[in-house]
């Protein structure tokens, strides 16, 4: 009985409590019924909790209004990172478009600098500072770049944005089509802001601009059977779209000619990044506690220890042809079979499948639930990217599909010609290694796993240190679990580290003034047995993007650096997948902030163990 008593008393205290908890007069209930001691505690944590929580919204508030931004002054901007509002409009390369877009950027940082990101949890900090680094660069960019003046790529870009609105299968075929031909109509407007912008940009730039209109020119073409669905039965469509088509043609010949008779002549402005530019980027854009000078020789150090790797790999091929003629030599014996021209496209789409079969028996990665499209790459794009390119989905949108681009030589060539292409760029243990890099275990599956991040802030986010150091630490990660079928696949991955130290050191040396344009070439014709036009290429390449050559070095070797460390720590419990699972699914944020996070969650996860 007397339990029974007890029981209902409990009963009737709980529902006392309950009924006190639902009193308007809460603090006063709560110092009614628990010590001063934990009210006071308790009060400190919901103050803490609520501060937080209005930072938080504060920061989307500031992160609205930046892509806001960005859609209103960059609409091509914000068409790459999922924001449809503009998809029919251009951006405009005017003066005055660029000085409103600073403007704006200006106070927006000044309001996230209001905001008190002490009160976050801790991936919310990583987010504010990684939002106010995209802010901070957007703006040194356009105080300090000059594109308008110095890029005449820039005008060029219109181009690549109707094309992917027609490609990329994020919404309803029509209303992309629709805004393409729409984008496509402005286009020769933009070609005409950039006769009277253009002024004494670098001579390397303008030429690579006139080839990228000639290619352009030539593939005019490619666009017309991406609007057959749209035109098909509407006449007066169809019209419309051959109608644009040639005022775009018109528009590209009046470029060329201007390329050829206004610009080059007097193009002498200077590529170079600069010492100071360099530097903001290591610091402010990637994070690195690193100088100028130190990633010159870090890029050095890099180079000499992989062409030591590369030797040392020759002579495990071949030992006596590697001691008489080097590493080079070897490299010429690499075998040259090769798909047939009409069966690239479908050898890749089985060599990527064997990929996701051979991880997924593994358990090292998640498998990539994403859609993937292979392809062939225009000819307007031949020039500007490299000959496989991934493109990733659109940052924020919901239908993602990645693509990935391959210059083939053209049908029209010489059957030598065409095998001399295919031979160099696509034998069979080529593919495995660009499969390993672009798709399966690479840029593919790290785009899929970065949609687990629900911050908008690392999706829009660009950090090549994290994608591009993936791509190459994925390439090693596919010859440790033995993707690959013959050992020619490890001999080229040592020989494109090499090639990627060389660049990396071309890159810190050439934008930091250690090094010329002459001695940039120099250096890989003596180095790495180019042609002159390949090293021009290289030279160019390096030129129009200061540090990324250097982050495919940088980034791999800090995974690496990562993955040794937890190994270590975790001993017999490290778990392979987990570390890749975790790393990837942080998105794109700077390497020191991704190494700070991991420990932080490996720290919390030991916990819960325990």
């Amino acid at each position: 009985m007397k339990n029974i008593d007890e029981r209902a008393e409990s009963a009737a205290g709980a529902a006392a409590v309950r009924a006190l908890l639902r009193c308007a007069c809460l603090p006063l209930c709560l110092a009614l019924i628990f010590p001063p001691y934990l009210s006071a505690f308790e009060d400190k944590l919901t103050v803490q909790a609520v501060e937080g929580a209005l930072e938080n919204t504060k920061l989307s508030e500031v992160l609205g209004q930046y892509l806001a931004t960005v859609q209103m002054y960059d609409p091509e901007r914000a068409t790459r990172m999922g924001i449809h509002g503009a998809d029919g409009s251009l951006t405009q390369r005017t003066p005055e478009r660029a000085g409103k877009e600073l403007e704006a950027l200006v106070q927006l940082r000044e309001k996230l600098r209001g905001i008190s990101k002490a009160s976050m949890y801790p991936a919310l900090q990583v987010d504010y500072d990684l939002l106010d680094h995209m802010l901070e660069v957007d703006i040194y960019e356009m105080e300090n770049r000059d594109q308008l003046r110095k890029r005449p790529q820039y005008y060029l870009e219109p181009l690549f944005s109707v094309y992917q609105l027609l490609s990329k299968d994020f919404a309803d075929y029509n209303l992309r089509a629709g805004n393409a031909i729409s984008r496509l109509r402005q286009f020769p407007q933009v070609l005409e802001q950039a006769e009277r912008n253009l002024e004494h940009p670098p001579l390397i730039w303008a030429e690579q601009a006139l080839r990228q209109t000639e290619d352009a020119l030539n593939g005019v073409s490619d666009f017309i059977p991406m609007f057959r669905g749209y035109t098909r039965y509407d006449p007066v469509l169809k019209t419309q779209v051959d109608d644009t088509l040639e005022k775009a043609k018109a528009a590209l010949v009046r470029y060329r000619d201007f390329l050829k008779n206004d610009v080059i002549p007097g193009a002498d402005g200077d590529f170079r990044a600069g010492e100071y530019t360099y530097g903001f980027y290591l610091e402010r854009w990637h994070g690195l506690g690193m100088t100028p000078g130190s990633a010159v020789r870090y890029a050095r150090k890099s180079w000499k220890n992989s062409m030591k790797d590369l030797q040392k790999e020759a002579e495990s091929v071949n030992m006596m042809l590697a001691r008489e003629k080097g590493w080079k030599g070897v490299l010429a014996g690499l075998p040259k079979e090769h798909p047939p021209l009409g069966e690239v496209l479908k050898h890749f789409q089985d060599e990527a499948d064997r990929a996701y079969q051979h991880f997924d028996e593994y358990k090292v990665v998640e498998f990539p639930k994403q859609r993937l499209l292979i392809k062939k790459m225009p000819d307007f794009m031949s020039s500007a990217l490299p000959y496989v390119y991934f493109s990733p989905p659109f940052d924020l949108d919901d239908v993602r599909v990645s693509e990935l681009f391959l210059s083939l030589p053209s049908e029209k060539l010489p059957a030598a010609a065409q095998d001399r292409a295919l031979s160099s760029g696509f034998n069979y243990a080529q593919i495995e290694l660009l499969v390993a890099f672009d798709l399966m275990p690479g840029m593919h599956l790290r785009s899929y796993s970065a949609e687990a991040s629900r911050s908008k802030i690392r999706r829009i986010a660009s950090q090549p240190m994290i994608v591009n150091g993936w791509a190459c630490y994925a390439e090693l990660l596919a010859e440790e679990m033995g993707y690959y079928s013959t050992y020619w696949s490890r001999f080229l991955r040592i020989y494109v580290r090499a090639l990627r130290g060389a660049r990396a050191y071309v890159d810190a040396a050439l934008h930091t003034g250690d090094m010329t344009y002459e001695e940039a070439v120099s250096f890989f014709q003596s180095e790495l047995y180019m042609s002159k036009a390949q090293a021009r290429t290289e030279v160019l390449r390096i030129s129009l993007a200061p540090t990324e050559s250097l982050s495919y070095m940088i980034g791999m070797d800090r995974i690496l650096t990562m993955r040794k460390y937890y190994r270590r720590t975790d001993e017999k419990y490290f778990d392979l997948r987990e570390f890749h699972s975790a790393f990837l699914k942080q998105g794109k944020i700077p390497l020191a902030d991704m190494e700070t996070e991991l420990r932080r969650l490996h720290k919390e996860n030991r916990k819960l163990i325990k």
